[in-house]
């Protein structure tokens, strides 16, 4: 059976990734008890309910840190997690985490996603896509995944990057499996999302319901209008900033 993540043990194998870090670039011996230690997080992780199927019920479980930014699962580059998590109907999971500052200070890169949910159109367009959005803990801060199903397999289409990195890993179909990557699709970012509820392409689980009941009504859905950045946001060493205002940034340097 296995144990709980205890945020003493959590706290203990953060700190000494942290500290192994600045080395192991240099140090094999450090590089190696490094991804040691990213390893032991790995398989500590717990496996939560991120969503249900809305075509066939099955609960899609995945690894998580439940426990704040922190967490070398968010980690940009190298992020600790299993592959293969997704189940048959689930062709992406994308989410968002509204940041209640001050955020955690940590010497990696995190992409956490905007600060509301939202969803891709574009995806939704297709006739049997629908999403579906629930709450997960992260820390202090409040998390939102949005998981996107289908009966089966489309061929063709760009799904988005798994949560939190700058890759996808896919089992294949009529195209290979592997890596690939794909842009953020920002630009295409809905966060209007009662429409969506009520052409039926959009469900919703309450939070805090362990039962997973999928909601189709707009009425008292508690994910309407929250606010929160509608860019997507970056983490690192404390900091917080948006795409939105790395762009800002760059027009004025090219006014002045």
């Amino acid at each position: 059976m296995k144990l709980p993540f205890r945020p003493e043990r959590r706290r203990a194998l953060l700190d000494e990734a942290v500290r192994l870090m600045p080395l192991a670039a240099e140090d094999a011996d450090a590089a190696g008890r490094l991804a040691a230690v990213c390893r032991e997080y790995e398989e500590e992780l717990p496996r939560l309910d991120f969503a249900r199927c809305p075509f066939t019920g099955w609960i899609q479980r995945h690894t998580y840190d439940p426990f704040g930014l922190d967490g070398l699962w968010w980690n940009l580059r190298a992020p600790a997690r299993p592959l293969r998590e997704r189940i048959p109907t689930c062709q992406a999971i994308t989410g968002a985490v509204h940041i209640e500052p001050p955020v955690e200070s940590f010497p990696f890169l995190a992409k956490p996603g905007p600060g509301a949910p939202f969803i891709i159109p574009r995806l939704l367009e297709h006739p049997p896509v629908q999403a579906v959005l629930s709450t997960l803990a992260c820390g202090r801060h409040t998390a939102f995944c949005i998981a996107y199903f289908a009966p089966g397999e489309i061929d063709g289409v760009e799904w988005p990057n798994d949560w939190g990195t700058n890759e996808r890993w896919a089992e294949g179909g009529a195209t290979a499996g592997g890596w690939s990557e794909a842009p953020d699709f920002e630009n295409e970012w809905d966060f209007h999302l009662a429409p969506w509820i009520q052409r039926g392409k959009l469900v919703w689980i309450a939070p805090g319901d362990g039962s997973l009941a999928l909601q189709r009504s707009v009425h008292d859905c508690p994910y309407l209008n929250l606010p929160g950045a509608r860019s997507m946001q970056y983490v690192e060493d404390g900091r917080i900033w948006t795409a939105a205002e790395i762009l800002s940034a760059g027009s004025e340097e090219n006014q002045s």
